[in-house]
């Protein structure tokens, strides 16, 4: 699966980069929402794992954002936040949206990717 991830803590985008090429994937990563939508527009990517707060560009204005673009409208999307309930909700993030606390379990994110790539067929 191609996966695009967007995490602003460098240890933290270095650990998911590293365990989910581990698990087979072709990864790569921005440090922001703002980032991610340039690269995601170049090399549409099959999933996007994503934090909330970040600079330049959060979480959830990135999800809005991909939207607007029709290569990128529907890509999934699992959300890896320190953000509460009250705060994902005040941002309206869609309830189709996979979120996970952190610090990230990685066997719980590799349950959430492996459910996403087999409703994508693959």
């Amino acid at each position: 699966m191609k996966i695009l991830i967007a995490e602003d803590d460098d240890g933290m985008r270095e650990m998911m980069l590293a365990q989910l090429s581990d698990m087979g994937h072709e990864v790569a990563a921005a440090e922001n929402g703002q980032e991610l939508v340039k690269l995601a527009l170049d090399d549409k990517p099959d999933l996007i794992v994503t934090d909330m707060h970040m600079p330049e560009m959060t979480g959830d204005s990135m999800i809005a954002m991909m939207d607007m673009y029709p290569p990128l409208a529907g890509t999934p999307v699992i959300m890896v936040t320190g953000a509460t309930p009250m705060e994902l909700e005040d941002a309206g993030i869609p309830k189709e949206i996979t979120v996970l606390p952190k610090p990230v379990d990685f066997a719980r994110l590799a349950e959430e990717i492996a459910k996403i790539a087999s409703r994508q067929g693959g």
